[in-house]
């Protein structure tokens, strides 16, 4: 039998994924995921962020037409970029929060240009960098309103009464 926090994570989770995937409708070429993957990694550190982080990659590689490799450098480089970042910033601060959510709108245009050409695939450019402004305005806005809907009792820096 699963503890009840088990049970709560799994729901919690899973209504962000289908939120973010619904919200990725409305704005396309946003990751509305990596987020997640970030407040994972403060809350719970390696082994959910691990699962997660594996099922949203099979999502981003399923659901687009790169060739495989576009989930696998993003969620590597943000993760890196994490645990690097909060050596020198507060993990938790918006600042930090802004800064990787700046590094991931330059990474977006990179990585797909990238592999793009890799396919012979044509990309527009001014596509991509409005994608990557997107991504940076995006990412600290979604992480603020996901820490301040993540259950309290999942939290690992709140005491229960």
């Amino acid at each position: 039998m699963f503890p009840s926090t088990n049970i709560v994570a799994l729901l919690w989770w899973s209504a962000y994924t289908a939120a973010a995937i619904w919200l990725h409708r409305t704005v396309p070429g946003v990751d509305l995921l990596a987020p997640g993957i970030v407040l994972s990694l403060q809350e719970d550190g390696g082994r959910r962020t691990v699962w997660l982080g594996l099922a949203w990659m099979l999502i981003i590689e399923g659901t687009g037409n790169l060739p495989f490799g576009y989930g696998l450098a993003w969620y590597g480089v943000l993760v890196a970029l994490f645990l690097l970042g909060r050596s020198v910033f507060e993990a938790r601060s918006l600042v930090f929060m802004a800064l990787l959510g700046l590094a991931l709108g330059a990474l977006h245009p990179v990585i797909t240009h990238s592999l793009a050409s890799l396919a012979e695939l044509t990309v527009d450019g001014r596509r991509l960098l409005l994608e990557g402004a997107l991504q940076a305005a995006f990412f600290p806005i979604v992480w603020v309103i996901a820490d301040k809907c993540y259950p309290r009792m999942l939290r690992q820096d709140v005491k229960h009464l």
